[in-house]
């Protein structure tokens, strides 16, 4: 049976000891979508977390049997809320129940939740290559790209900053103001290929800011988490972009960057200054998120000491198709 559940902190807590039994050799579940701490981008501040437990643009399902639990998933809603992107996937270990069928069953089960819903897209980030990509296939999700993941690791990247003395010297570089929405969808469409930007269809610019900058007003520092964002503003577009993301506790920072292909010497500088901006608060790792075909953002990346740690797909399940012919909608 397959229900919704309240709790959502459920998945993170399962997380969280299945990480904690892997370190001992030991397998309690089978994650094939999860959200890594890097990947909070918008965390809620402690007390607020505390007010509000639960979000409500989250959703959980729990597959059990007499009360005995077998897998979950979780969604995240979108700005838009006609999308979703999966955060948890999982099945339990168990030794009389196949977690595939488990799987299978959940996939299925959310994406009759969406429909129900009026959710046009549902989208998911699996590792490269995995055998339970199959049962995505199966369940319509098709791959529109791949996501890789660069570390920064300060002992290693730090001697080759202190090798590199080339200026930082950024004279358009910006705070994120407001009125930077729609240069910053134009920088996104510049260097996304047709094929992605059909797969995730955002055309209006706000939603677009929102999904990646965050709230759209100046907020205080002590409200921001501490997370910057910046562009480069060359006069009849942007050039770049740059988000940074200020790691607490034991979570590392997290660095966004795009560039305009007609820009690409911005590309080491932004990062450069991202990385130093970064470390001036606490030296740590930092991660850096970047899609296949940027490879402006890619080179300056292995250049500035970053080194690649993963690579995930991107996959889409269309709900709703786009009837081209008046003759193909229903009467």
């Amino acid at each position: 049976m397959i229900r919704p559940v309240l709790y959502v902190d459920l998945p993170g807590i399962i997380y969280s000891i299945d990480r904690r039994a892997r370190n001992r050799q030991h397998e309690f579940a089978n994650f094939v979508c999860w959200l890594e701490p890097v990947e909070k981008r918008h965390p809620l501040l402690p007390i607020l977390r505390n007010i509000f437990p639960l979000n409500p643009a989250s959703r959980t399902w729990i597959c059990e049997d007499h009360w005995r639990i077998l897998g979950f998933a979780q969604v995240q809603e979108r700005p838009s809320r006609t999308m979703w992107e999966i955060s948890y996937l999982a099945s339990m270990v168990q030794r009389n129940v196949s977690g595939d069928d488990v799987l299978a069953a959940l996939l299925e089960y959310m994406i009759e939740m969406a429909a129900n819903h009026g959710i046009l897209r549902i989208f998911a980030k699996v590792e490269d290559e995995i055998p339970e990509q199959e049962l995505f296939q199966r369940a319509g999700f098709q791959r529109y790209a791949r996501e890789l993941t660069y570390v920064y690791d300060p002992d290693v990247g730090g001697q080759l900053m202190a090798l590199n003395t080339s200026s930082l010297n950024l004279p358009s570089l910006r705070r994120w103001n407001r009125h930077h929405v729609w240069g910053l969808h134009q920088l996104y469409r510049s260097v996304t290929p047709q094929r992605v930007q059909m797969a995730e269809m955002l055309e209006n610019s706000e939603e677009f800011a929102r999904l990646h900058v965050g709230s759209l007003r100046a907020l205080p520092f002590s409200l921001s988490q501490g997370n910057e964002n910046y562009v480069c503003d060359v006069g009849v577009r942007l050039g770049g972009w740059l988000r940074l993301c200020r790691g607490h506790g034991s979570a590392p920072h997290q660095l966004f960057l795009i560039v305009h292909p007609e820009h690409s010497e911005l590309a080491e500088p932004l990062l450069r200054f991202g990385i130093r901006r970064l470390q001036e608060h606490s030296v740590r790792r930092i991660y850096c998120q970047v899609r296949e075909y940027e490879s402006i953002v890619i080179a300056a990346l292995r250049n500035s000491g970053f080194e690649q740690a993963s690579t995930r797909a991107l996959l889409v399940r269309h709900i709703a198709l786009l009837a081209m012919r008046q003759r193909t909608v229903p009467a």
